[in-house]
């Protein structure tokens, strides 16, 4: 459970992030946003390294696309984690948590379980998570497009609430790429690709 436990980017996610680079090599990004974490930042910067359309494509960190918050669980066993939110509720794996409740109500399981209760719950996620949306659509001009470098559960998180076809959303790979029409009603139109 990293969440914000920040760390260097790995050599795998180095070649994870140049591969991605790769194939949005020929894309022009008017606005490229990172989450505030280290290993987000380094993405972009490989990202952008290899990117030949977007030299001098304007830049932004921000908080409200970092990973979830684990609050206690941070740096925790997953399999672990997840037998002590899910156990009492009968189930031991995440994935049966999200099918049953869906998987904002599992920020609010984690934050229940937490000794300390500082877990992210949904509400706050979701807050969050629109906030970020709003901000792109406030930089954004019609027709402009922008790279934002995010972690994976926020992803999955994002997802849910812009996806009306997907209630229950798979965990994106490292270094994938999830398109969000941020046009009037933001909308996801791929994910984890």
């Amino acid at each position: 459970m990293q969440g914000w436990v920040d760390s260097p980017l790995t050599e795998k996610g180095e070649l994870q992030a140049a591969e991605a680079g790769q194939k949005l090599a020929d894309i022009h990004f008017d606005l490229a946003v990172s989450s505030d974490m280290m290993r987000a930042i380094h993405t972009l910067d490989i990202i952008l390294a290899n990117n030949h359309q977007s030299t001098a494509v304007h830049r932004e960190i921000h908080q409200d696309v970092r990973e979830i918050y684990f609050g206690s669980f941070e740096g925790v066993d997953s399999v672990m984690t997840w037998n002590i939110i899910g156990g009492p509720l009968g189930h031991l794996h995440q994935e049966d948590l999200i099918s049953e409740h869906g998987i904002l109500k599992v920020r609010d399981f984690m934050h229940d379980a937490d000794p300390f209760h500082e877990a992210e719950t949904g509400d706050h996620l979701r807050t969050r998570i629109q906030a970020a949306v709003s901000h792109i659509q406030e930089e954004l001009k019609d027709g402009q497009t922008a790279i934002v470098v995010s972690h994976g559960t926020f992803l999955r998180n994002l997802a849910s609430l812009y996806s009306k076809d997907v209630p229950f959303v798979e965990q994106p790979q490292n270094g994938s790429i999830t398109i969000l029409d941020v046009t009037s009603e933001p909308k996801i139109i791929s994910y984890n690709k």
